[in-house]
């Protein structure tokens, strides 16, 4: 091995170093990216939308995708939503259990959906996509955390407005 190989490669450990590092620190001891005031709030919000909610129940292959009933049954739920257009956001808390949230996005003109299961912690559990009528549970990644933590931004700022946007500084 050539002197300039054997430099470039002990070059190249410090990095690996690094970013295994930094992966593991994301993945093993960062499980939400929001901080203790966000977690905070999503309960807050969450015993809001109980409160003062409309009624509505998830769709039953969707509950049973995201692990809110045990068979295929809908799944009764408070829930505040918005429509701007054709697409419709939500947020709801299960009757059932008040720890199981789910967070959805409507597309109605390409017919698609997203729906967010998570905590009143705010901890992404899965994500159900439905494309035609046909849904997928789909291998959460880094693009589900983002597009998550926006619909939790969004609903956190109408829901709790003021405190929400001092928590996610935090």
């Amino acid at each position: 091995m050539s002197q300039f190989a054997r430099s470039r490669s002990c070059n190249l450990v410090p990095t690996v170093v690094f970013l295994l590092s930094f992966i593991i620190l994301q993945v093993v001891l960062v499980p939400s990216a929001f901080g203790a005031g966000a977690r905070k709030l999503i309960a807050v919000a969450a015993g809001r939308v109980v409160a003062g909610g409309v009624k509505a129940k998830i769709p039953p292959h969707v509950s049973e995708m995201l692990g809110t009933t045990p068979d295929i049954r809908e799944c009764p739920v408070m829930q505040q939503y918005e429509r701007s257009g054709k697409l419709v956001r939500g947020f709801n808390v299960s009757v059932a259990d008040k720890n199981n949230i789910v967070l959805f996005v409507t597309d109605e003109a390409a017919n698609e959906q997203t729906y967010y299961l998570t905590s009143d912690q705010g901890e992404l559990l899965r994500v159900v996509a439905v494309k035609g009528g046909t849904g997928n549970t789909l291998r959460i990644t880094s693009k589900q955390k983002a597009a998550f933590q926006k619909e939790v931004r969004y609903w956190l700022d109408r829901i709790v407005p003021g405190k929400a946007t001092e928590a996610h500084r935090n």
